[in-house]
């Protein structure tokens, strides 16, 4: 306790200012200093956040713009093909259509229609077709009308859709099709289809042979939200900042000693 005692009572400094005393201890101070390190730190890692969504906000307009092409002469890393749009021929898989299960639009309930597309390189692509409202009953599933042949389709090329709020987990089973799932495992939906599974989803243009209700959801990225939490924290660090500050300062006497 003696020494924890000597380090409270420890000064780091003393500064005379006119009729105030400004004599910090070592142990407050230290405190001070990783706080304020730790809450500019954080200030400045939500400002790079705002940056880079910024980045990516922009860079998913641009390319939501550019004219579509085909599977060849897409980039190659998954982070630069998403939102790429993309013109293919293919053959829709009828038989394996897939349901992802809570999807509300304009407050009905219903799903997102999953069906695979058959391309040239023998690959199976995801294709979300858009929002099907659900019958009657969870057990009477909508009927799915398909087109049937070779077909043109253009859609806007994406990661599997995120599961944050998962009900239940997937019922794996290959007898009864259309198959309701939770949440797009593409991993788990090659193993049933029998491999050969593209690595992201298509979402389908409107107008396109076999396209429902278009349900793309919007993108907003929203870095006014980190630039807010970045005042924040540089704010709590100026507030802490003058804290230390008048809680260290005191008033001299008439004898030069502090009170």
């Amino acid at each position: 306790m003696s020494k924890l005692n000597a380090l409270r009572q420890y000064r780091l400094i003393c500064i005379n200012l006119r009729s105030y005393q400004f004599n910090p201890g070592l142990l407050s101070t230290l405190i001070t200093a990783v706080l304020l390190y730790t809450m500019v730190s954080l200030g400045f890692w939500q400002f790079d956040r705002a940056a880079f969504k910024d980045a990516l906000q922009q860079k998913i307009l641009e390319r939501k713009n550019l004219t579509p092409v085909n599977f060849e002469l897409l980039p190659e890393s998954v982070e630069e093909r998403r939102f790429y749009p993309v013109r293919f021929y293919g053959e829709y898989d009828a038989k394996h259509n897939i349901l992802l299960d809570n999807k509300v639009l304009n407050g009905r309930v219903g799903y997102h229609l999953f069906t695979p597309v058959r391309l040239d390189d023998n690959k199976l692509l995801l294709v979300n077709r858009g929002f099907l409202q659900q019958g009657e009953s969870r057990d009477n599933l909508p009927a799915i009308e398909t087109p049937s042949g070779r077909i043109l389709l253009q859609g806007l090329l994406d990661i599997t859709p995120p599961s944050a709020l998962v009900l239940a987990k997937n019922i794996l089973q290959t007898k009864n099709w259309p198959v309701v799932l939770q949440y797009i495992d593409i991993d788990e939906i090659d193993k049933i289809l029998g491999g050969q599974v593209y690595d992201m989803v298509l979402w389908l243009d409107q107008d396109q042979p076999g396209s429902l209700e278009y349900d793309l959801p919007v993108l907003n990225l929203n870095s006014a939200k980190n630039n807010g939490y970045a005042f924040q924290w540089f704010a709590m660090s100026l507030a802490l900042s003058l804290i230390y500050i008048v809680v260290n300062t005191k008033r001299r006497t008439s004898t030069g000693q502090a009170v």
